[in-house]
């Protein structure tokens, strides 16, 4: 069982990559955090999700859930986690967390806890993909400058516990695995990461 985090700025392949990791089996359940197709109000989205439908195999298992917990508890195949930027906009948004960012952290970090029991707990392999914050556009809202900070936090806790870190940028993938994780060192300077 390997557990591997792939980072890199939104719309640059990662989930792509994250498909080609597991193309060698035959089932895979694929944990989709983001809304489903929408009305036809949000082209743009209905657009993503569908062209990100076409990458996988037909006989990939699709859940689209925030309970991630639950559904890696459950899973029976490989799975593919797409992705833990859109988990956490959707539990901020859920539980009313967008104020403050350490009240988020501190609120969040057990449901990160259990995520990453079951994530490093699988007898097979977990793929989990998010967005490397600050790569893009500046946070210009509070909502934006909250979840920032706050995924920072949660990519920092996700790549310390992964056996495998890559990150997707220029169309290249480094393999940031055997790098030293900063979490450690930032927990004394940093009162997002205490």
């Amino acid at each position: 069982m390997t557990t591997t985090l792939v980072l890199g700025a939104a719309r640059n392949g990662k989930s792509a990559y994250a498909v080609s990791l597991l193309a060698a089996h035959d089932r895979v359940t694929y944990l989709a955090t983001g809304r489903g197709i929408p009305d036809s109000s949000d082209p743009v989205w209905r657009d993503r999700v569908e062209s990100s439908r076409a990458v996988r195999p037909e006989d990939w298992k699709t859940v689209e859930t925030t309970a991630l917990s639950q559904a890696l508890v459950f899973s029976r195949h490989p799975v593919i986690i797409d992705t833990l930027s859109h988990w956490l906009w959707r539990v901020l948004d859920e539980h009313g967390l967008w104020g403050a960012p350490a009240q988020a952290i501190h609120t969040i970090d057990p449901l990160v806890d259990e995520l990453l029991v079951a994530y490093t707990s699988l007898p097979h392999d977990v793929v989990a993909i998010s967005d490397e914050v600050g790569w893009g556009l500046p946070a210009n809202t509070e909502r934006e400058r909250t979840h920032h900070e706050v995924l920072s936090h949660v990519n920092h806790r996700f790549s310390a516990q992964s056996d495998r870190v890559h990150l997707i940028v220029g169309g290249r993938v480094v393999d940031l695995s055997d790098a030293p994780s900063l979490l450690g060192a930032t927990r004394a300077v940093s009162p997002a990461f205490s």
